[in-house]
């Protein structure tokens, strides 16, 4: 009985999913998403240990790190977005199985990166003392130094992120994660080893933590990047011949820089968020930090559909036509969206125990886990805010998701913030809901725009 109830339920799932005809792409998911899953897994721990660390140090050398690491996140997150350009177009010819192109365009896309990261990551440092003091001029003195003193250090980083992204989307495209996966992991222990030496050992605080996470990502961006290099590597970067290199890096900005504008107006905001969040009280500012801890636990797997999409569809899009595609990324958004029913489940029923791991302040576990709550219906509708639109950048569509997410991102996170946070009292509590409202309304444009099909004209316009 149990078993034939099972069964009509396994059934029901596979035409819910659109499993029929997409058998190769749940293959190559089922292959790859154990590898992602705890690679995400990893990812979080490293936030966490960094929250750890900094809990011992000084309330103004804590806030100093804060306030960096805060850019840190946004410079991280510009150079993930830029990598996508160079994995949608390798994924595409891996595909196809043509791999010395994919070989020319992972060269490109290295060379591009690379360029692009170091001339920003110049200026930054150049800069840096002007960045804090324009950023986080009304900090005490005290906090300005440990700023600094960070982000003399971190400010490095940004060419190291984008080899170790740019390389681990090679990897992928290439339908492995299992390596990416250990890169993380070596990322991981090698942070909270140098950590527990430099910070606690030898006691350079601020400085030992600053050392460990530039050597960290070092470390993690010298493994991929010998991973990839490596002779048996299939999609191993090469000048080779044929083809033009301005070309390739023309297809591959196509993507990358409208991706970075997206992350960086997206990511932007959040700033303008935290400024708001200043003024609304301590265990404000605190729940707001545990909605976005536990909100990144509860969506691991979420968030792992999220970065196999565009590997997996450009590979679709390598080796099949029009229908192909839109049937790979219809059962990728369908499968996001059965995953998203225990994720939202979580966030309603889970919100206070899960909070009580990060703090023992009633009043920010009350704002955590109302935070949550509120988020909770919002987190069903990911599949179309999240899954869509890597699906659309896959096939080279990244114009369009720019445009939409700098628009609600801005105009209903940080306007709805301001109005219902500020002016009307409701504090971080504003911030759940206008996130909520933000992830509806580009899972309705998104879907709109899948349904039409124009997203698809920029990879086969013969067909459009």
């Amino acid at each position: 009985m149990r078993r034939g109830v099972k069964g009509r339920f396994r059934s029901w799932l596979d035409r819910f999913e659109r499993l029929e005809g997409n058998e190769l792409t749940a293959r190559e998911l089922r292959a790859m998403l154990p590898g992602m899953l705890i690679e995400q897994v990893a990812a979080v721990f490293l936030e966490l240990v960094n929250v750890f660390v900094s809990g011992f140090f000084s309330t103004a050398a804590m806030a100093g790190v804060g306030q960096i690491n805060t850019v840190n996140s946004v410079l991280m997150n510009l150079f993930q977005a830029f990598a996508i350009g160079g994995t949608a177009i390798v994924s595409q010819h891996a595909g196809a199985a043509r791999r010395g192109d994919a070989a020319r365009n992972a060269f490109s896309a290295l060379t591009l990166g690379l360029a692009v990261s170091v001339v920003i990551t110049a200026l930054i440092f150049a800069l840096r003392g002007e960045l804090v003091w324009l950023l986080f001029g009304d900090a005490e003195a005290e906090v300005i130094a440990s700023s600094n003193l960070y982000f003399g250090f971190t400010a490095l980083a940004p060419p190291l992120w984008f080899v170790y992204f740019q390389c681990c989307g090679f990897m992928r495209a290439a339908g492995d994660t299992k390596r990416p996966m250990l890169v993380s992991i070596a990322l991981n222990v090698s942070s909270l080893a140098l950590n527990l030496v430099l910070t606690f050992a030898l006691g350079l605080g601020v400085t030992g933590t600053a050392l460990s996470y530039l050597l960290s990502v070092a470390l993690a961006a010298a493994l991929s990047l010998g991973m990839v290099l490596r002779r048996g590597f299939e999609l191993r970067p090469s000048r080779g011949a044929g083809g033009s290199m301005a070309e390739d890096m023309r297809r591959i900005a196509a993507i990358s820089l409208p991706g970075s504008a997206e992350n960086l107006m997206f990511n932007g905001s959040r700033i303008v968020l935290q400024s708001f969040l200043a003024g609304m009280g301590a265990a404000m500012i605190s729940g707001n930090s545990v909605f976005n801890s536990v909100n990144g636990i509860f969506n691991v797997p979420v968030m792992a559909l999220y970065y196999l999409t565009i590997p997996i569809i450009g590979r679709r899009a390598g080796d099949g036509g029009r229908g192909a595609v839109s049937g790979a990324l219809e059962f990728m958004a369908r499968r996001s969206l059965v995953w998203s029913v225990p994720v939202a489940l979580c966030h309603a029923l889970l919100g206070v125990p899960f909070s009580l791991i990060f703090s023992r302040d009633w009043g920010v576990v009350a704002v955590g886990a109302g935070m949550l709550l509120i988020y909770a219906p919002f987190a069903l509708l990911q599949y179309g805010s999240f899954i869509l639109p890597n699906g659309f950048k896959a096939v080279g569509d990244a114009r369009f998701a720019m445009v939409i997410s700098s628009l609600t991102a801005w105009g209903v996170r940080v306007l709805g913030t301001y109005l219902l946070g500020v002016r009307l009292g409701w504090g971080a509590y504003a911030i759940a809901l206008t996130q909520g409202l933000d992830t509806a309304i580009r899972a309705a444009v998104y879907h709109s725009r899948f349904r039409r099909g124009t997203w698809l004209r920029y990879m086969f316009p013969e067909e459009g």
